[in-house]
């Protein structure tokens, strides 16, 4: 990992200076203290940017792309249950070992796992054991 690549700002947000984007340092179940399925998540988004979280008004659910930035079997954090995921220190531990993402085909989005690496169709209206790490910003490619 690059020096001073994930920068905490200070104000629950972590900053991936690689990438441009601009990440909550909890994930929802960490914030909230319950599991949310994808439609309460983008409740969530509008909720966290009326209050102009961090200082932002522009939070929104990762899309795959972004979240497999911060995936990397060279880091470790834990999750909720102390399993191993593979996101970088400078996140809370103790987060969902996965995150939804917007991509959405009929009643079915997609779900990252943090452990494995891997994406999943889930109904999005299932109640868990899932979160959301909200980001911010454009992916620099």
């Amino acid at each position: 990992m690059p020096e001073g690549r994930f920068v905490d700002n200070g104000n629950d947000t972590i900053t991936d200076n690689l990438t441009g984007l601009t990440w909550l340092k909890k994930d929802s179940r960490q914030m909230i203290g319950k599991w949310i399925h994808l439609e309460k998540a983008e409740v969530w988004v509008q909720e966290l940017n009326s209050l102009k979280f961090g200082g932002f008004d522009d939070w929104r659910i990762p899309e795959l792309k972004d979240i497999k930035t911060i995936f990397d079997r060279n880091f470790i954090n834990r999750a909720r249950g102390n399993d191993e995921i593979f996101i970088p220190q400078i996140f809370e531990p103790g987060g969902a070992d996965n995150t939804w993402t917007n991509t959405i085909n009929g009643d079915r989005a997609m779900l990252y796992n943090l452990i494995k690496g891997r994406s999943s169709w889930i109904n999005r209206l299932g109640e868990g054991p899932f979160a959301v790490r909200l980001v911010r910003g454009n992916l620099h490619e």
